[in-house]
């Protein structure tokens, strides 16, 4: 009788000692909450490359410039995606060849930019502990420079200095483009994911327009003469994609 007591007991004290190992296990869980919140910013980066060759990227427009981009949780389930990008191209060269007494110098540069302003919205649906869900929508605008190209020469001889000037203009433009889609992050840590996304893109983009072409001749004697080109050419171009993130999204939220 007695044996039976002792094991009863043993059986009651290691049953109750399970439940309470097994709550406090189960609230432990429950309290590390892998996804963010309300209030959390975070960036997103891709990975590119195979296994031995991995690389990181930040993400592209349509239009294929580099953005920068993050993630605002305005409540747990609603998030404001924002991207900024600018792109500013200058490029200079100088070159000089002598023939006899005769140096012939020359120097070029061509300048442009584009600037890249997005936002738009993350609608989370219901979520797991680890894998997160959304539908999106997100506006892209783009702000394309003029293009500004100058071609400066010299020619020095004993007879004197002749130079030729030449400036090039290009109006720049404007594109504007519209996403619609959905994706998921899973969360390997608290607020680290990989993730993908698939969207439906409509872009326009208008680009170019009036291209000037001014040209200053200054002989060694005689006067200057120029030569003023004007001339139109605009480009127009709408698109309609379906836009696959193949690449691997890595997010990380503060």
């Amino acid at each position: 009788m007695k044996s039976i007591l002792k094991l009863t007991s043993i059986l009651v004290i290691f049953c109750y000692s399970t439940m309470t190992f097994a709550q406090a296990e189960n609230k432990t869980v429950e309290e590390i909450n892998l996804l963010p919140q309300k209030g959390n910013l975070g960036v997103s980066l891709l990975v590119d490359g195979l296994i031995d060759n991995l690389t990181l990227q930040s993400n592209e427009n349509e239009l294929g410039e580099n953005i920068l981009f993050a993630k605002y949780y305005l409540e747990n389930d609603l998030v404001l995606r924002m991207g900024f990008g600018l792109n500013i191209i200058s490029a200079n060269r100088t070159t000089s060849d002598s023939v006899s007494v005769t140096l012939v110098e020359r120097d070029s540069s061509a300048s442009r930019y584009l600037i890249n302003i997005s936002g738009g919205a993350e609608k989370h649906l219901k979520s797991s502990k680890r894998l997160d869900p959304f539908i999106f929508s997100q506006v892209d605008l783009t702000f394309i420079g003029k293009t500004n190209v100058e071609i400066n020469a010299t020619t020095t001889s004993s007879a004197g200095v002749a130079k030729d000037e030449r400036t090039i203009k290009q109006d720049g433009g404007f594109g504007i483009g519209l996403q619609l889609g959905g994706g998921f992050n899973y969360f390997l840590a608290k607020r680290f994911s990989l993730g993908a996304e698939l969207s439906m893109r409509l872009q326009y983009v208008t680009e170019g327009g009036t291209i000037t072409d001014n040209q200053i001749i200054t002989p060694v004697n005689g006067s200057s003469t120029s030569n003023f080109i004007s001339r139109e050419d605009q480009q127009n171009q709408t698109t309609v994609n379906v836009e696959p993130n193949a690449l691997i999204n890595i997010s990380y939220f503060f």
